[in-house]
């Protein structure tokens, strides 16, 4: 694996076809506050440069994002899809939710839960998403049309994921961090389970972009290419 950068990354999101933008955390001494620096990370040419943290929010939150940004506490933490409709769907890793019109307006704000515990984490597949309940061990897929469940992988007393915490997803599939630092994948078809990767010390996040795996861990970002 390559490293990237040695900081904590709070956020990646896709920037363009060869491009992530990530948002990377500055503690700021003497206080438990922190602010952050937006980076590109170009993988056609491994240049990473600045960006801009408008040019984050709009790949993040798309063109209402100032609208969108003023009602949220925290727009680094959160999780973020746009739909179809241009709507933006946001979730907290607490399993607050809220969704957004195009124009930046809130159309609602909700708990996510499973068996009253917290479920959280967003990965888009196509007019569905996915999430995590860390606490019950499984993975859920919701409906976008009426943010129903419509599939449940795992459960409290099923090894299928061991404390999931993240999920991510590309054009094939969703990939999920557990607690026992192991990478888990599903495919979007046939559903089925697999390992991707396996003894990652202190993974964050995991991300697949490009014929790239992304991970974020406690000391910084790390590359690899198949």
């Amino acid at each position: 694996m390559e490293k990237i950068t040695n900081k904590e990354i709070i956020d990646v999101v896709k920037f363009s076809k060869d491009k992530l933008v990530f948002a990377q955390r500055n503690p700021m001494s003497d206080s438990m506050q922190y602010n952050a620096n937006y980076y590109i990370v170009n993988f056609a040419t491994g240049e990473k440069e600045i960006v801009t943290k408008s040019a984050y929010m709009l790949k993040k939150f798309g063109a209402a994002y100032e609208k969108i940004c003023e009602k949220i506490s925290d727009y680094i933490q959160c999780q973020a899809m746009i739909m179809k409709d241009k709507s933006v769907l946001i979730v907290f890793p607490n399993g607050q939710a809220g969704l957004f019109d195009a124009q930046g307006e809130m159309l609602w704000i909700k708990e996510f839960k499973f068996n009253d515990k917290e479920v959280f984490s967003l990965a888009s597949d196509e007019d569905s998403f996915w999430c995590v309940c860390k606490d019950e061990n499984c993975v859920m897929r919701y409906s976008a049309d009426n943010f129903a469940i419509d599939i449940r992988i795992g459960g409290k007393d099923n090894s299928t994921f061991n404390a999931p915490h993240f999920a991510s997803a590309d054009e094939e599939n969703v990939y999920i961090c557990c607690g026992d630092n192991k990478v888990r994948k599903i495919d979007k078809k046939t559903l089925i389970v697999s390992d991707v990767e396996t003894n990652i010390p202190s993974l964050q996040r995991f991300y697949r972009f490009k014929g790239y795996s992304i991970f974020c861990c406690s000391d910084g970002l790390y590359f690899e290419k198949d």
